[in-house]
């Protein structure tokens, strides 16, 4: 159950990323980004540094309007995730977890839209997958989604 301090927290930017109109695409793009800047942070040094260097490319790649809107690649590189997600998945959880926070970088919102997950916008959904990797990580990432998406909106 999420503690009524956090729920409000991320009510409140899902309520901002509404009112400025800020697209599907974009949130998981910036989301890419965080994650990519987690890594370079060293955030996540203790997980293995060939499956990091490896998630870094796809982060980068998910940032990428063309990637995204290319079904194919997109469906190859989440096919690829998922592969690499199952190696892991026993012996590594803590990467396994990552993986699926990368996952979520080659969703569409036509996918989103289907699942029916009752929220306006992914967010939350991508704070509580990555909250199994960085217990800690809630402020960085209000305030890193506050300032890549809503300060261009003003």
């Amino acid at each position: 159950m999420k503690d009524d301090f956090e729920c409000g927290m991320f009510d409140k930017l899902e309520s901002e990323l509404i009112f400025a109109n800020v697209s599907f695409s974009e949130i998981t793009r910036t989301y890419a980004r965080f994650l990519l800047s987690l890594i370079e942070q060293g955030r996540l040094d203790s997980i293995a540094s060939a499956p990091l260097h490896k998630l870094k490319t796809l982060l980068g790649d998910a940032t990428f309007y063309r990637i995204i809107n290319d079904e194919l690649l997109r469906k190859k590189l989440s096919s690829e995730l998922w592969g690499m997600e199952k190696r892991f998945r026993k012996d590594n959880v803590r990467l396994a977890e990552l993986i699926r926070c990368v996952l979520f970088c080659y969703e569409t919102e036509e996918r989103w839209e289907a699942e029916g997950a009752g929220d306006a916008t992914p967010i939350y959904l991508y704070y509580l997958i990555l909250k199994k990797v960085l217990p800690d990580v809630a402020e960085a990432f209000i305030h890193y989604f506050q300032g890549e998406l809503l300060r261009k909106q003003e």
